[in-house]
């Protein structure tokens, strides 16, 4: 009797251990399998984040390529254009002729003149020469000879002629337009504030517009009406930045953008 007890015990032992190891390695597996799919996850999150960057780093080749062409190829033709249009003025022997020659020739110094805006509103050549700040006021005074808007802008934390990563500082200033856009297009603000601020190794950029403000989260989940703030999350996450959106209807709308740094 006593040899079927310890015939029974030690089976009972050997099933409590089969069972024991057989509740260890599923909870391994499945230990391994959310381990698993984290890793899948930050791997999918990061092969996102490089494709985007990459996009968009084709999207700036082709701004710099169009601007280039721009540039040097029709504005040389209108120039060029130009040129003969002053010899023609100079022969013209009526006044009808005369005044039509003057006529083509303002347009074409119009035509000039866009080219080059439009050239330069395509690659931010301030922003690569002189830096954030520089380029943002730069920008924020022909939108407000343009539409009248007031612009109030500061910073603080660092000078004006210190230079961010690039990446970080066309972040920033694709995001000004963007948010600049907006406000004018859709806000209808009359004053808008703009403030970039260094804090605790973190680029801080805070833009604030006094207009009839949105629905934040209505506007997010809206495929049509959200494309811009779409935009501006995209181009954060390229540079591990974040930001937060506080809009009150009648009150404006304030948007504040952290990028780390090193």
């Amino acid at each position: 009797m006593s040899n079927d007890l310890q015939l029974i015990f030690t089976g009972s032992l050997a099933l409590l251990v089969l069972i024991s190891f057989s509740i260890a390695f599923v909870v391994y597996y499945k230990q391994k399998q959310a381990q698993q799919k984290i890793a899948m996850q930050e791997l999918q999150a990061e092969m996102q984040r490089q494709l985007l960057e990459t996009s968009l780093q084709v999207q700036e080749v082709e701004r710099r390529r169009i601007a280039k062409d721009l540039h040097d190829e029709v504005g040389a033709m209108l120039s060029a254009t130009k040129m003969s249009l002053n010899q023609l003025i100079k022969k013209a022997d009526t006044i009808d002729l005369n005044t039509l020659a003057i006529q083509t020739k303002e347009l074409l110094e119009e035509s000039i003149s866009q080219v080059r805006r439009i050239s330069k509103e395509l690659v931010p050549s301030t922003l690569e020469e002189f830096g954030l700040v520089t380029a943002i006021d730069e920008f924020i005074q022909k939108i407000h000879v343009a539409s009248g808007v007031e612009f109030f802008f500061k910073y603080d934390g660092f000078d004006e002629d210190h230079r961010f990563d690039k990446k970080i500082e066309l972040t920033v200033y694709r995001v000004a337009q963007e948010l600049s856009n907006n406000a004018l297009k859709h806000a209808e603000a009359t004053e808008i504030t703009l403030v970039l601020s260094v804090q605790e190794q973190k680029l801080i950029f805070t833009f604030a517009d006094n207009g009839k403000g949105f629905d934040v989260e209505r506007t997010l989940h809206d495929p049509k009406m959200g494309l811009g703030l779409r935009n501006i999350e995209s181009r954060l996450s390229v540079v591990d930045g974040w930001h937060e959106i506080k809009s009150v209807i009648g009150k404006g709308t304030t948007t504040t953008i952290k990028i780390p740094f090193n």
